[in-house]
């Protein structure tokens, strides 16, 4: 919030938020990670509106599962991706001026399905 209010009072800049796809809908396999998320994504989401006029842009960035060292020896997820291919989504939606960008971009159309099912299917969903 510091950094946006110092962007506003020079004029303009630019707010990257790191999300997560568990954001559109917190799975019952770690509760607690998809609600944080959800909340950062709402306080992102509120905050470019807020900050919209003030020439301030920010950006969520919504990842799936990325290959890193913390996930190294986690079972692979569906639609996993490297951090460089997180980097290159952000940098292709900073110059769009994209609200929100996925990586990879394919999960947007798959967290849509996820929103649409109902909880009771939704909750069968182990990982």
């Amino acid at each position: 919030m510091h950094a946006a209010a110092h962007m506003r009072d020079a004029g303009g800049g630019t707010v990257i938020v790191l999300s997560s796809v568990a954001a559109e809908r917190p799975r019952r396999a770690n509760p607690a990670y998809g609600a944080s998320k959800a909340a950062l994504d709402g306080l992102a989401q509120a905050l470019a509106d807020a900050l919209h006029d003030d020439h301030v842009h920010v950006l969520v960035v919504r990842p799936g599962f990325v290959h890193t060292r913390m996930s190294r020896g986690l079972e692979r997820a569906p639609f996993a991706c490297a951090p460089e291919d997180v980097a290159r989504a952000t940098v292709q939606g900073l110059e769009r001026g994209a609200q929100t960008v996925w990586a990879p971009g394919r999960l947007r159309y798959v967290m849509l399905a996820m929103r649409m099912l109902p909880r009771t299917l939704f909750r069968r969903i182990e990982r």
